[in-house]
């Protein structure tokens, strides 16, 4: 029997949405471990399509080597790509970060670019956890991620229109 979203999240907590930031957590995670966040970003009339920021692999492979500082002294935070592919106009991106002295904390990323009617949006749905937290959060977020990227998008669709809405009041 497979899950639903709601499901697999039923336990869960919504975090405050600041402008276009949703973030999921378990009640038991600690230190921020185990979080799936959505993030909407608006983009210019030109981004019709995530090939716009290239092909899924040098995407990737910018964005991993920019979040990388592991060649800085002193030390800092190391980030290493495992995996990038693109399926059905997304993009699906494996990595691990890891500061000094800490347990690598592994990310799923899963991002798509849509439009409401106005704007068009980049959509980038991130489930995290430590390497620690693995066998308690690593399936459930993993599945919520990488399997459920259209949920998450008209949800966070829905939730971004009301956040826009309230805040114009």
């Amino acid at each position: 029997m497979m899950l639903t979203n709601e499901e697999l999240l039923a336990d869960w907590q919504i975090g405050d949405g600041v402008r276009s930031l949703l973030a999921f957590y378990s009640p038991e995670a600690s230190n921020s471990n185990g979080i799936i966040s959505i993030v909407i970003t608006s983009l210019g009339a030109d981004f019709t399509k995530l090939e716009s920021f290239g092909k899924v692999d040098a995407f990737a492979e910018n964005l991993v080597s920019g979040l990388d500082r592991s060649w800085q002294r002193p030390l800092r935070v190391k980030a290493k790509l495992i995996d990038s592919k693109a399926s059905k106009g997304l993009y699906y991106i494996e990595y691990t970060l890891q500061n000094p002295g800490e347990s690598p904390r592994h990310l799923f990323s899963v991002l798509g670019i849509s439009d409401n009617g106005i704007y068009n949006r980049l959509y980038t749905l991130t489930g995290q956890f430590v390497d620690e937290e693995a066998v308690q959060y690593g399936a459930k977020i993993q599945k919520v991620t990488l399997r459920s990227f259209s949920f998450c998008f008209v949800f966070a669709n829905f939730l971004s229109e009301d956040m826009h809405h309230k805040n114009a009041l």
